[in-house]
Parts: structure tokens; C-alpha cells; sequence
């Protein structure tokens, strides 16, 4: 398992430089403007839609498949497989129709003034709806693969796709924004359809195949599996479409500062979720076991040890080098005021993420238990504290009350989550998670240090760098070695 779950984890980091070669090549082409906080909030919407609708059914599709698979065999997993094809593809369309009606008239501006924002928000909203439809036939080819053990054709292809959008804007920066964004958006999202064509002819003939008793069998259980995740889907996405929304009020820009943070935070979230979701909860869920749970409590230590270790790591780096990083995303393209506030937000989130990954730890042992009801309430109850603390703090300390907010609340979630698997457990995480958030900043906070000091005595950007990277490599091998030399100082479940 670790050995699998290192190599998905290694695709996933190809796949963040990927991801911070984009925000370079959007950070130096696009800089904070109205027009890009149209693209970030038109994305936004779409995106929430696609996860609203399809979110819960897409996080519970494997562990689903391996537990018909357990229990019924393998022919029966595969016409599971097809009733969800069926059933997210054939949704998405009625929605993307749907949404190219609708969507547009949501970027109106109220007094009827046609803003930049307004003009290029409902440019976007009408070209980003047959998004919906590419994103869920990428989800069921990704299942699909997932469930036969090929973990890595997907993220491949997801590296390969986000190279050629990057480089599809660099070959044509003249071209519109309004081209360029979605052209960028479209090539990556469509890149993983190329794996295996001939999928699409067998889900087509198992669909054709398919009885229609054993389509309703199998669609309401997807559909009960599923649906305990609903409420928690639709309160986070309806906190992430609050978090814009103030952005937006707080001024021309500031969405756009937003969204090189959050995608930073995305991207690592997104490594750490892709492996929970393809191998964490089905090995989980095959450990399960009422009468003895030693194996369950096994099993999911060795994935919190993991999950916080290389979490640990990553976060330190985040967090020292963020004042680095603004610097070589923008060079002179935007005002100092923006990169100390895009720096700061970094070394929130930096800190922020341990709650999150904390969370979906949680929830896949919740889910791999059959406490979908439960995880589905702690979701719901996160969601809701976050939409709170965000409004609460806001007027106090602004934008950082979006990291804040997501911290606090996802740490609540997560000690709620892991008592209810063992009570024991909930104070013996969140004791480790303090150690490492403590680590993350007094590391951190020591490579900034040796960051400042090279830009005042050095004063050019190599040496910088060199130095900075060097103490960062430095300071994680430390705890590389510290945290897996002594593994019994990591969570011990039960």
C-alpha cells in the first residue's frame, strides 16, 4: 500500500508542477484584473453545479463498485459502473442545456450596466456549460480504470492535458481572454477521454444490455450510498460561492489574489484526495469489520501517518517560500500591496490544510464504516461554522477569514469525525496535528528568514532561490527522517 499510494502521490506532485507552471504562465499573463475575476467567478459557478450535482456520487463510486463487486462479482460491479454512466452523463446534459439558458442571465448586473465583469462573466458562464458534460464522462473513464487497479493513466493524461493548456496560451497570448481561459480549461479537462476510446463503445453496448430492473436496482443504490454526502456537498459549495462573492465586494482584484491562493490549496488537497478516493476507502472499507476492528485501526493509521507526513512537508514548504513565490509568479506585473496579501494568504492555508486533510481522513473511515449519515451531519456542520466564522471575521480581518474560517471549522469536523470511530482518537489527531501546524510555522518561518536575508545581502533572485530551496530541503529532510525513524510518535489508532 505505501508503495502505491507514494507513486500516486509522486503523479500528483507532476501534476502540481503542472498546476504552478499554470498559475505562473496565469499570473504573468493575467495579473489581478476584472476580467480575470470574471473568469475565476464564472468557473466558480460552473464548477459548484458540477459538484453539487455529482459530487457525492463521484467520491462514493469505488468504494461502491468494490463492495458490489464483494458482494455480487464482477459482472454485476460492471453494470453498477454503466447504471452511473447512464446516469451522470445523461444528468449533465440536461443541465448543460439547461445552464446555457440560465446561467448567462446570473452575470446581469442589477442596474443593467454592462461592466467589464459583467460582459465577460456571461461570456464565460455560456462557453464554461458543456464543461459539466466533458467533467462527468472524465469521472466515469477515471472510475472505471480506478476499479480495475489502473490508478495512473488518469493522472498521466491529467499531466500531459494541464502541459497543453498551459502551453496552448503561451503559443497564443494575443488571443482573447475569453478564448484563452476556457481553450486552457478545456484542453486539460478533456485530455484523460484520449486513454481509452474503445470505453465509450463498452459502456454504450453494456448500456444497451442493460435490464432495466437491474438499472433501478442498481441506480437506487448508488443513489442511497451516495446521498448521505448531499447536504455536506451542497453547504461546501455553496461556502466556496460565499468566499468569491466577498472577495468580489472587497474590490477589483482581491478575487483574483483569492484564486492563486485557493489554487494552491486545491491542488494540494486534490493530490491527497485523489489517493483517499482511489485507494484509501476501499481498503478501508475491505478492513471493516464490526466484530473486530484491529485490521480497520491498522489500516487507517498507516494512512494518517502517511497523509500528515508528506502533508507536513509540502507545508513547509508552502509556508516558507510563500513571500519567494509571489515574487517569481508576478515580478512587476502587480502592486507589492497584492503579493504581501497573496504571501500572507499562502501561509494561512499552509497551516488551514492539516484540518482539511484531517477531515477526509475522517470521512473516509466514516464512509468505509457504513456511518454515511454521520460523516454527512459533520459535513454539514462544517460547512455551516464555516459560513459563519467567514461572516463573523470578515469585517475583522478580512480576507484571511477564508482560511481561518476553513481551518477552525474543519478541525471541529475532524475531532467530531474521529471520536466517533474511537473516542480515543479524536484527542490523540488533533494533539499531532497541533505538533505539525507547529512545525509547519516554526519551519517555515525559519526559511523565511534565510529568504529576507538573501534579498537584502544577495539582492539577486538565483542566490535567493538557492539559498531558500536549500534550508527548505534542509529542514524537511529533518523531518522526513525525525517523523519515519520513529513512526510510534505518529497517530496510533486505538
Amino acid at each position: 500500500m505505501k508503495r502505491d499510494f507514494v507513486g500516486l502521490i509522486g503523479a500528483r506532485g507532476a501534476k502540481l508542477i503542472v498546476g504552478l507552471a499554470t498559475m505562473f504562465v496565469y499570473a504573468r499573463m493575467f495579473g489581478v484584473s476584472a476580467t480575470y475575476d470574471a473568469w475565476i467567478w464564472s468557473l466558480g459557478i460552473v464548477n459548484a453545479i458540477g459538484m453539487m450535482l455529482f459530487g457525492p456520487i463521484t467520491e462514493t463510486i469505488r468504494a461502491s463498485y468494490a463492495a458490489t463487486e464483494h458482494r455480487e462479482g464482477r459482472e454485476s460491479a460492471e453494470q453498477y459502473l454503466a447504471t452511473i454512466g447512464i446516469m451522470m452523463i445523461g444528468t449533465a446534459t440536461v443541465m448543460t442545456i439547461v445552464a446555457s439558458v440560465l446561467l448567462p442571465m446570473v452575470a446581469t448586473d442589477p442596474n443593467g450596466d454592462r461592466t467589464v465583469h459583467a460582459q465577460a462573466s456571461t461570456d464565460f458562464l455560456r462557453i464554461m456549460a458543456p464543461s459539466l458534460i466533458l467533467s462527468q464522462m472524465v469521472t466515469v473513464l477515471t472510475a472505471h480504470l480506478n476499479c480495475q487497479g489502473r490508478v495512473y493513466p488518469p493522472e498521466i493524461a491529467g499531466i500531459v492535458g494541464g502541459g497543453a493548456g498551459v502551453l496552448f496560451i503561451t503559443l497564443f497570448p494575443h488571443l482573447p481572454a475569453v478564448w484563452l481561459l476556457p481553450g486552457s480549461y478545456y484542453i486539460g479537462l478533456a485530455a484523460p477521454l484520449l486513454i481509452r476510446a474503445s470505453f465509450w463503445i463498452d459502456l454504450a453496448r453494456s448500456a444497451a444490455l442493460l435490464d432495466r430492473a437491474v438499472f433501478r436496482r442498481h441506480a437506487r443504490g448508488a443513489m442511497a450510498f451516495s446521498l448521505p454526502l448531499l447536504l455536506p456537498y451542497a453547504l461546501g459549495q455553496a461556502s466556496g460561492l460565499i468566499e468569491r462573492q466577498y472577495a468580489l465586494w472587497a474590490g477589483t482584484g482581491v478575487l483574483g489574489v483569492l484564486s492563486y491562493a485557493l489554487f494552491a490549496r486545491n491542488t494540494i488537497q486534490a493530490v491527497f484526495t485523489a489517493a483517499l478516493s482511489a485507494m484509501a476507502v476501499p481498503t478501508l472499507a475491505r478492513a471493516w469489520s464490526p466484530d473486530d476492528r484491529s485490521a480497520f485501526r491498522e489500516v487507517a493509521r498507516q494512512w494518517i501517518h502517511q497523509c500528515l507526513l508528506l502533508l507536513t512537508l509540502g507545508s513547509i514548504v508552502l509556508f516558507g517560500l510563500s513571500d519567494l513565490l509571489t515574487a517569481l509568479l508576478f515580478g512587476n506585473k502587480i502592486a507589492l500591496s497584492a503579493q504581501c496579501m497573496l504571501g500572507e494568504m499562502l501561509r494561512y492555508y499552509a497551516v488551514a490544510m492539516i484540518s482539511v486533510i484531517l477531515y477526509l481522513l475522517g470521512g473516509s473511515m466514516l464512509l468505509a464504516a457504513h456511518k454515511g449519515k454521520t460523516y454527512s451531519i459533520l459535513g454539514a456542520v462544517a460547512s455551516v461554522l464555516s459560513i459563519l466564522l467567514l461572516v463573523a471575521g470578515f469585517p475583522v480581518i478580512g480576507i484571511l477569514a477564508i482560511p481561518v474560517a476553513l481551518g477552525i471549522s474543519h478541525a471541529v469536523a475532524a475531532w467530531m469525525m474521529f471520536n466517533t470511530v474511537d473516542r480515543a482518537d479524536g484527542s490523540a489527531v488533533v494533539g499531532q496535528a497541533a505538533v505539525r501546524a507547529a512545525v509547519i510555522v516554526a519551519a517555515g518561518s525559519l526559511i523565511r528568514l534565510i529568504d529576507r536575508a538573501a534579498l537584502v545581502h544577495l539582492g539577486y533572485l538565483s542566490g535567493r532561490i538557492a539559498l531558500s530551496l536549500g534550508m527548505a530541503g534542509l529542514l524537511c529532510g529533518a523531518w522526513w527522517w525525525f517523523d519515519r525513524s520513529g513512526p510510534r510518535r505518529a497517530v496510533a489508532i486505538g
